[in-house]
């Protein structure tokens, strides 16, 4: 409960600012600049909080830190919007490492597939939350009550425990070079995927949509993601490699058909909800895959290496953003977005296809 109140806020945070800030400015540039310094506190957070956490045998207290600054965070988003944004990205990252680290201490590698699909269907529940709360109740208030209620499910319900110092250089060194492929792929993935959503909102307005269809999209998007994870582990079993190489492909083609649509002067109005509710439940397919195929039997560095996968998603959401507005051209963004996912495919199908491929568990 702690984890969903804290990810109901940050989910707030995340929607509300960037659409605001867009429908005022109508600026792509300055877009992608707010998104890529997001995005660029969120990766150095990511490998501190996921450091820190290996380093020492601290979890609960970690857990209760979250949440209290969470609540300066909710404080200050008051006052000054922009700067909450930007100091969420770095606070936010400490969610994944410290749950996950918790996760991987407390459940027996048998259930850790199906707790690591808990977890995240967890953090979904905060999505739709937040995104149901952005489209209808905009109360800035409610940001900081949901940290406080977290901070005192946190403090209750988590257990005190010594997680111990998993931080080992020599094996985290030995499994970066088993992984560094797989690592390079899930950044182009992820940088083609950061440029679909933050050009999600320009295309609304090119659209001539209202913003509440921008909320709608992303609380359908939670919701249908919410059921996939739930089902998600028995359909990928067994066929991980082809459910990852599928997922890739086709976000590659959804992209293309943008490019398509955008110039032949197409209006398909609401139906940029019905392209983005394709696209976007694709990623727990692939996320599971991932996750089981490659990080599964981690026994040491566990929240370095989730931190350091983290930080190749928050690099390429950092670089996704500033490309998403360097050209100030929707249809340039898309096609970037087309090659980065062909580049991840082509990574991708690489690694999987060596013959003495070794994986993580090794």
């Amino acid at each position: 409960m702690g984890q969903y109140f804290v990810i109901t806020s940050f989910t707030m945070i995340g929607l509300l600012f960037p659409v605001e800030f867009y429908s005022e400015t109508k600026s792509l540039i300055l877009l992608g600049v707010i998104t890529g310094i997001y995005n660029a506190l969120n990766a150095l957070g990511s490998y501190i909080w996921g450091y820190l956490i290996d380093k020492t045998r601290l979890r609960k207290e970690y857990a209760v830190m979250l949440s209290l600054f969470g609540v300066v965070i909710g404080i200050v988003y008051h006052y000054n919007k922009l700067i909450a944004y930007e100091l969420s990205g770095f606070v936010s990252a400490l969610d994944g490492p410290i749950y996950s680290a918790i996760l991987l201490e407390t459940t027996p590698q048998e259930k850790l597939v199906l707790g690591n699909t808990r977890l995240s269907q967890i953090s979904l529940a905060g999505n739709v939350t937040g995104s149901l709360l952005s489209a209808f109740y905009h109360n800035d208030y409610l940001i900081l009550i949901f940290f406080s209620v977290s901070l005192i499910f946190n403090v209750i319900h988590i257990p005190k425990y010594d997680g111990g110092i998993n931080y080992d250089v020599a094996d985290r060194n030995k499994l970066l070079r088993i992984l560094f492929i797989p690592i390079i792929s899930y950044f182009w993935f992820n940088m083609a995927a950061e440029i679909f959503y933050t050009l999600f909102v320009p295309l609304n307005y090119l659209m001539l949509n209202p913003s509440y269809v921008i909320f709608l999209s992303y609380t359908f998007l939670y919701l249908i993601e919410e059921v996939i994870y739930s089902k998600g582990i028995s359909v990928v079993k067994g066929r991980e490699e082809y459910f990852m190489l599928l997922v890739t492909f086709a976000r590659s083609l959804i992209v293309l058909s943008l490019v398509y649509i955008i110039l032949m002067g197409l209006k398909i109005y609401e139906g940029t909800m019905l392209l983005f509710l394709v696209f976007g439940p694709l990623f727990p397919v692939y996320n599971i895959s991932f996750f089981s195929l490659l990080i599964k039997g981690l026994k040491r560095n566990k929240a370095t290496i989730i931190g350091i996968f983290n930080v190749s998603e928050d690099i390429a959401n950092v670089v996704g953003g500033f490309l998403s507005g360097s050209t100030n051209n929707i249809v340039s963004g898309y096609q970037i977005s087309f090659y980065s996912f062909a580049l991840s495919l082509f990574l991708l199908y690489i690694y999987l296809r060596k013959p003495l491929r070794v994986s993580a568990s090794s």
